[in-house]
């Protein structure tokens, strides 16, 4: 079997070569190691920062919707989101990045 998947050029035949996978493996464990640490700091933000970050970053829910959801105006999502996102920055330094 193994002598028929490959051609005179030492090349797979189309009908025996391997199913691409669409990604990398290495790269899909690391994006999943990321992930867990990404979740891992957002338990250490305050709720609210959380969900927000999450609805507008991970979730991709349009500011408007967001603001109408919690009651708050857009001047104010847009604090929150930075004090989210510079927390977040200290958390992912530490936890991440200086791997």
């Amino acid at each position: 079997i193994i002598e028929q998947s490959f051609d005179e050029n030492e090349k797979w035949k189309p009908e025996f070569a391997p199913v691409d996978w669409g990604e990398n493996p290495e790269q899909a464990f690391e994006k999943n190691e990321f992930m867990e640490v990404l979740k891992e700091c957002l338990s250490y933000l305050p709720r609210k920062l959380a969900g927000i970050f999450a609805s507008k970053e991970m979730e991709q829910k349009k500011s408007e919707i967001i603001c109408k959801e919690l009651n708050i105006s857009l001047s104010n999502l847009w604090v929150m989101l930075h004090r989210a996102r510079t927390q977040l920055r200290k958390c992912l330094e530490v936890n991440w990045f200086s791997n």
